[in-house]
């Protein structure tokens, strides 16, 4: 069973929820629109479900909800931030700003923030900078769950890594935990009563599984196993010690919202060349690698691609939210006396 519901609408209610638990306005809505847009976008994991984990954290005490976000450190290029243990989608969007800003004026920007709870889906920053005709590479560190068969603890975190391309069009958008799937799937298949694939985690004994509780108790398998695993420890090494956040298996609390560091940049590309002939040649790109020899049945989709189909799809149809989902939001918007 699924409840459809408008993105506007969606949007609206997961405002009135953080200004009710006490973020400021501006927070609140930056808040919605990122959770909204990765429901848009498909990307469940990072919607309204991560929302709920942000209500749980507030109630618990352990998100300040008027953080005091400040500026560490600055300079032509660089900017480091400390949120103060807010929700990280504001400081991180703010973050962005910046390196726009910075790009703008000298070609480079590279924005930082530390303490922080989670940033929720990358593709949301760096989508921004690719709007602005930049290019946007993002990454973040995270608690760790991840590790290997026969090994019996976390080594990493998923620690995921986005990218996005300006295209004259859509985007190209890549963004992606470092795991074979986001710890958020393998929450849904729980709370849906549904296996998981084998090889997507071990239980906590190092052995693979395909019940997701015991996977929730155990660790995520890395994407291309050692390369993936190396991937994430560069990252966490990146969003940990070089700007004074904490890492992986440094991250104690056990919940889902947790977060290590986060990482911005954004590339303006008339440093390099004039920006049409480098639009003009990623078009060629695209065309190329699209008409290559196939199968009927095989289409070849560039990074972001299904992501922004499935925006299409359910910003004329709407969003499909999982019942019991939906009925822990509808308990909290009961508990505060929000009007559906």
């Amino acid at each position: 069973m699924v409840k459809i519901l408008n993105a506007s609408k969606l949007k609206e209610l997961l405002t009135i929820v953080f200004i009710k638990l006490g973020l400021p306005k501006d927070d609140a809505e930056i808040i919605a629109d990122s959770l909204t847009l990765a429901n848009l976008r498909g990307v469940d994991s990072h919607g309204l479900i991560r929302g709920l984990n942000f209500i749980e954290g507030i109630k618990l005490g352990d998100i300040n909800t008027k953080p005091n976000v400040r500026i560490i450190y600055e300079d032509d290029i660089f900017t480091l931030y400390d949120g103060d243990r807010g929700i990280g989608i504001p400081v991180a969007y703010k973050a962005t700003l910046k390196a726009i800003d910075k790009a703008r004026k000298i070609g480079f920007g590279f924005s930082a923030v530390r303490n922080i709870w989670n940033v929720g889906m990358l593709a949301y920053y760096v989508m921004m900078i690719a709007k602005e005709g930049m290019i946007g590479i993002s990454i973040a560190n995270a608690k760790a769950r991840m590790s290997i068969p026969g090994v019996h603890s976390a080594i990493t975190g998923t620690n995921p890594i986005a990218i996005a391309i300006p295209t004259g069009n859509e985007p190209i958008v890549l963004d992606m935990a470092l795991s074979v799937v986001a710890l958020g799937k393998i929450v849904l298949a729980a709370k849906k009563g549904v296996n998981i694939p084998e090889g997507w985690a071990t239980d906590k004994g190092g052995k693979i599984t395909t019940d997701p509780k015991k996977a929730l108790e155990g660790y995520l398998l890395p994407m291309g196993s050692y390369k993936g695993l190396g991937l994430a420890e560069v990252i966490d090494i990146l969003c940990s010690a070089l700007i004074g956040a904490p890492f992986g298996l440094e991250i104690k609390v056990e919940r889902p919202y947790t977060q290590g560091g986060f990482i911005v940049s954004a590339l303006k590309v008339d440093i390099f060349r004039d920006y049409q002939d480098f639009i003009n040649d990623v078009s060629r790109y695209i065309n190329t690698l699209k008409s290559l020899p196939r199968d009927s049945n095989v289409e070849i989709l560039m990074p972001g691609e299904p992501e922004y189909r499935i925006y299409m799809q359910r910003v004329k149809d709407g969003i499909p939210i999982d019942d019991e989902v939906w009925k822990s939001f509808e308990r909290v918007l009961n508990e505060l006396g929000v009007k559906i």
